[in-house]
């Protein structure tokens, strides 16, 4: 990945752990501006990756994208798995 051409570059890198919202809004202004996005998503797009924080203008939680809601893909296939039982 060409990192010295990544937005975060200059930032702190802890701007980028965070995985609920609102608390990556700032982190996902920065990743709007970057023109390498692409590759830090082929980075973390492997679901069971494990990877949390934000990468490629999107918010991850063991390797699935967060909605704004706070839930992931896999939250809502548990949940849906929940109510089927009972």
């Amino acid at each position: 990945m060409s990192a010295e051409r990544a937005a975060c570059a200059e930032e702190d890198p802890a701007l980028f752990d965070q995985h609920r919202y609102p608390e990556v809004e700032r982190a996902l202004s920065v990743c709007s501006t970057c023109g390498v996005t692409e590759e830090c998503l082929t980075i973390v797009r492997p679901q069971r990756s494990s990877f949390d924080g934000v990468a490629g203008g999107q918010v991850w939680r063991n390797g699935y994208r967060v909605r704004r809601d706070n839930s992931t893909r896999e939250d809502r296939l548990l949940a849906a798995q929940g109510s089927a039982r009972g």
